[in-house]
């Protein structure tokens, strides 16, 4: 209960202070709210909407939420409860890239968010060269990946089926690769042809040649994506310049991905001083320290990591 009260706290402080970003069109949004009262339970109050950034803001100071959502659709009356009378207009294209999905053999949070980052880099190529997106949007997610925004205008009005494509695209998700003579109909082929063309080789024997161990290609080309995410049309999607309540850790927009750090760069408290008691063993290099801890240990260290350890449930005032 004391961790909770102070966690709390500290998530109104930043709120206080913070200034943050409303998306486009956010009067046209749902917005949901995991109250700290259920923490650390995880249930969601939905279907709110707003019609100034001064109203959000005063509903999450009031509210204190431990994680903050909006709708990648937009609506006509986002705020009625039933969702066939909310009047869908559209809903950007969203791609969430969590270590969770990934084919990981490591504990470390910081190798798994480096291979995250490596199937947004991948993504991002792939989005811009074959989709011709322009402006694809990068936000840490606050936890364990990236969410890849696609606003532009050609893309909102896509329905489900067509937003699956796009998912089978970009996996792989195309049993006719093991199917020789319909090869050339598979997504494998089709993303391997177009890599060619970018390096300037359109031979088909080139192509082929390239297909013939699929296991091989499917590793290079295929992009770990979480396949119900960018299919849905109607997705509620963490709030840029938010708190993630799992680790005290801001959801922020990518400016770089080569240089980005979500350990250091998506801190949001500060230098003081805690003293907690370790639950569970620790490693991990945050901010510009490491910390190496085993359960039953008492330590004192900067707020911004004791805050990630007691959002983790890793320990305790």
């Amino acid at each position: 209960m004391e961790s909770k009260r102070y966690l709390m706290k500290k998530f109104l402080d930043y709120y206080r202070k913070a200034e943050i970003e409303m998306p486009k069109s956010f009067e046209k949004r749902e917005f949901a709210f995991v109250p700290f009262e259920a923490f650390p339970e995880f249930y969601m109050q939905r279907h709110i909407s707003f019609s100034s950034k001064e109203d959000f803001r005063s509903y999450i100071i009031s509210n204190v939420p431990a994680h903050i959502y909006y709708s990648s659709a937009y609506y006509e009356n986002p705020g009625k409860e039933r969702m066939e009378e909310k009047g869908w207009l559209g809903a950007d294209l969203i791609f969430d890239i969590d270590a969770d999905h990934l084919p990981l053999k490591t504990e470390s949070i910081e190798k798994a968010l480096e291979v995250a980052k490596r199937e947004v880099k991948k993504l991002l190529q792939v989005l811009k060269l074959d989709f011709g997106v322009k402006e694809p949007e990068v936000y840490f997610s606050g936890s364990r990946g990236y969410h890849v925004h696609v606003c532009e205008e050609e893309f909102l009005k896509l329905d489900s089926a067509e937003r699956r494509e796009i998912v089978d695209y970009l996996t792989l998700n195309n049993p006719k690769i093991l199917q020789k003579k319909k090869i050339m109909d598979s997504n494998i082929a089709l993303r391997v042809f177009a890599y060619l063309r970018q390096k300037k080789k359109l031979d088909g024997k080139e192509l082929l040649k390239a297909l013939q161990n699929p296991e091989d290609v499917l590793e290079k080309f295929r992009i770990y994506i979480d396949a119900p995410v960018t299919a849905d049309v109607k997705r509620l999607i963490r709030m840029p310049g938010t708190l993630h309540g799992k680790t005290g850790l801001k959801v922020v927009k990518v400016e770089d991905i080569e240089s980005f750090n979500p350990l250091k760069d998506a801190i949001a408290f500060g230098e003081e001083k805690i003293r907690l008691r370790v639950l569970k063993k620790i490693k991990i290099e945050i901010g510009e320290e490491k910390f190496n801890f085993d359960a039953g240990e008492t330590a004192e260290i900067p707020e911004y990591a004791g805050i990630y350890f007691l959002c983790r449930g890793f320990a305790t005032l």
